[in-house]
């Protein structure tokens, strides 16, 4: 079986009581939910989607705290299903059929049962274990999932690269058509941050300064983006960011995650915290957005 190691270094501990320590420090930090995740005995399991930052834990971990908050709160998924981005170029969809994630919390299997009908569902998806290699967007999500749930969930790992809406569609409605097919208890992640901002991305539409004058232009460029995905809206949220050229990196796993959700019953979508990593103690000479949001049925 592949065993994938964590590697997105900087990003999370690889120690299993520094790991424990940060994503406590998540939930209860001043940016956080203000406490620790609790599974209730008979949740309710109305979460099908949600988006889930992807940085470093200490910018964009409390944020996302608020998801796995909610998430926890909500009942216990058997698989998460979490679609990120893939920063090394690799393009299209591509996943892993079986294997263990490595992780300072311990061993994350894989669902391959799930992962092989899912890929037999779409001829967009291929199978590349080497694009999951020390890339961080679904990395990043485990410690809080490995905390919450203790080892009992698998997962589907997708990463995204380059892609359009026509395969977005395609991909999220293999997903929903497997779920069913499979009646597995799910949840869909996309993974993503919102508008990367300064000069180090080379986009600063509004310059620099005066640093109040980007920061409202980005605050204001993100909730419209976040406008778009409360409206569960996939194909005009891909096409926004590629018309107006806005910096999100994550639109394509977003746009899927959405388009299975609603194949699911899924009907609203609420914010639940947005933050920049200034807010959340960054520089001024870059700022990137942060949003959770969950989607229901």
């Amino acid at each position: 079986m592949r065993v994938r190691r964590a590697s997105a270094w900087g990003f999370h501990p690889f120690n299993s009581k520094e790991e424990k320590e940060e994503i406590e420090w998540c939930f209860t930090s001043k940016h956080g939910v203000g406490e620790l995740p609790k599974i209730p005995e008979h949740g309710e399991r109305r979460i099908v989607g949600a988006v889930v930052p992807h940085a470093g834990l200490v910018y964009s971990g409390p944020i996302a705290g608020y998801t796995y908050h909610n998430i926890a709160k909500d009942g216990t998924p058997e698989t998460f299903i979490i679609i990120g981005v893939n920063h090394r170029g690799y393009p299209g969809f591509n996943t892993m059929l079986d294997g263990i994630w490595k992780m300072p919390l311990g061993d994350v299997e894989v669902d391959s049962e799930l992962a092989k009908t899912i890929t037999k569902n779409s001829e967009y998806i291929d199978i590349n274990p080497e694009a999951h290699d020390q890339e961080h967007s679904i990395e990043v999500q485990l410690p809080f999932l490995q905390y919450i749930y203790n080892g009992k969930f698998k997962i589907v790992p997708i990463t995204v690269g380059y892609g359009d809406y026509t395969m977005c569609k395609n991909v999220g409605k293999a997903i929903a058509k497997a779920v069913k097919d499979q009646q597995k208890d799910t949840v869909i992640l996309g993974s993503t941050d919102f508008i990367h901002y300064g000069p180090n991305y080379g986009y600063a539409p509004v310059g620099m300064r005066p640093f109040e004058k980007a920061l409202k232009w980005m605050n204001d460029a993100d909730k419209s983006i976040i406008d778009i995905i409360l409206k569960l809206d996939a194909e005009k949220l891909v096409n926004t960011i590629q018309e107006k050229g806005y910096t999100m990196c994550g639109s394509l796993p977003v746009a899927t995650m959405i388009v299975a959700a609603k194949e699911l019953g899924a009907k609203e979508a609420k914010l639940l915290k947005y933050a920049t990593s200034h807010d959340t103690g960054g520089g001024t000479d870059l700022i990137v957005g942060y949003g959770s949001i969950i989607i229901l049925k």
